[in-house]
Formats: structure tokens, C-alpha cells, sequence
């Protein structure tokens, strides 16, 4: 039976849909906390090679968690395996629940496309990237492409910087499969609070309600539904 350190409804949700494991168990040491930290603290002292090994095991253990694919994808940069850090990028994009998590992407795979030569769609990728999360990294690779090509290269509107990135087979939002597991997580938990608080187990019904809350918080964040935003608002 497969062990998994996948603790928070959310990813357990995901993981369950995306990975199709069968029957698991999810372990009660965080074994993928544990190599996170060691996979940092081996980054820290330039042992990239370790590092990346500690990740990779890590995502063994909770192959869901975009805090562990993003390590993983920052390693892959610093040792210049281009091929590595885009096939990680592609692979983490089912799990992104944040708008934080679609900028660092897009950010990410503006970076491949530049080293690619393909600076149109590198510029629009970093553009894009911005709509989600400002970030001054993005402006400056903008101003380094226009500054080699010499002209205006991210001018585009929303919808002209869409079409280029689905020409070239990027999604422009977060996965609709991801936000209705979302939506079907929280919906779960809050259930399991309501069925805690019935057998007055307090502590327990209000963790379950902040799962509630998470899920949530995270779809609002990507979608800004107003429904959404007042089940939340009905949970706080």
C-alpha cells in the first residue's frame, strides 16, 4: 500500500483524482516536510544534486504539493537542465490553486521560451504572468527581450496575450477540473465540521472548518466568484 504525506483535504482531493493511487495511507510523521527542509537546507550549502534528490522524494510522498515542484523547478534553473525544469513546470500545473501559483508558472515557462529563442512568446508569457501577481522579475526579462529585439514586445491586451499562449497550447486559467475539486473539498470538510461539532468535538470541527475555509479562500482567489466569496464570508 502506497504512503503519502498528503494531510489537508485539498490535496488529498487532488491526489486521489490526478495520481489514481488505489488504496493508500497517509503516514503520520511528515516524511515530505522532512526532506523539504533537508532538500533547503542542502540548497543553502550549494549541494544542488543532494537537494534535487531530497525533492524528488519528497514528491514521492505528497506528489500534489506545488511548494515541492516549485523547489524542484528552481533547482532544475540552477543547474541548467532546461528540459528537467519544463517538464516539471507542465507537470505541476493541475495542482495550482493560487494566483500566486499561475504567475510563478508562467513565469517559468516564459524562462524556457527564452532560452528557446522564442522571445514573442517568452515576453507574453512573463506579461501574462504579471496579470495574476505583479513581480519585478517579470518586468525586467520584458525589458531585456524589447531591449535585444529592439521593439515593443508586451503591449498586447488580455485577450491578444490569451491567443498567443493557446496557439501555442499554454492554458490561460487555472484547471476547471482543479476548482470543482476544490469546491467538492471544501463542501466535504465543512460537512466533517458540522458532523464534530454535532458529537461536541470542538478542536476537530474547527480544524476542519479552516480546511473548509482554505478551499475556499483558494477558489475565490483564482475565480472571484461572488458565491463563493459568501460562503466564506458565512464560515468566518
Amino acid at each position: 500500500m502506497k504512503e503519502v504525506c498528503i494531510y489537508h483535504i485539498a490535496e488529498q482531493f487532488l491526489f486521489e483524482y490526478y495520481c489514481q493511487p488505489g488504496e493508500y495511507r497517509i503516514c503520520e510523521e511528515d516524511h515530505a516536510g522532512e526532506l523539504l527542509s533537508k532538500g533547503l537546507s542542502q540548497e543553502k550549502r550549494g549541494g544542488l544534486m543532494g537537494a534535487l534528490q531530497s525533492y524528488e522524494k519528497a514528491l514521492a510522498f505528497n506528489p500534489v504539493s506545488t511548494q515541492i515542484y516549485f523547489r524542484l523547478i528552481s533547482v532544475h534553473f540552477r543547474l541548467g537542465q532546461l528540459e528537467e525544469l519544463f517538464s516539471r513546470t507542465k507537470e505541476v500545473y493541475p495542482y495550482l490553486s493560487t494566483k500566486a501559483e499561475m504567475a510563478q508558472y508562467y513565469r517559468w515557462l516564459g524562462y524556457y521560451y527564452l532560452e528557446k529563442y522564442q522571445p514573442e512568446l517568452s515576453a507574453a508569457l512573463y506579461r501574462y504572468s504579471t496579470l495574476f501577481s505583479k513581480s519585478a522579475q517579470a518586468e525586467e526579462e520584458i525589458r531585456y527581450l524589447e531591449a535585444a529585439m529592439d521593439r515593443k514586445l508586451a503591449d498586447d491586451s488580455e485577450r491578444e496575450l490569451q491567443e498567443k499562449l493557446q496557439k501555442a497550447g499554454i492554458p490561460v486559467t487555472a484547471s476547471n477540473v482543479t476548482l470543482a475539486l476544490l469546491y467538492r473539498a471544501g463542501q466535504e470538510a465543512l460537512q466533517h465540521a458540522k458532523d464534530a461539532a454535532r458529537e461536541d468535538e470542538t478542536a476537530i470541527a474547527k480544524q476542519w472548518r479552516q480546511q473548509a475555509i482554505d478551499c475556499f479562500s483558494m477558489i475565490y482567489d483564482l475565480t472571484e466568484d461572488a458565491q463563493i466569496k459568501e460562503e466564506m464570508e458565512e464560515l468566518t
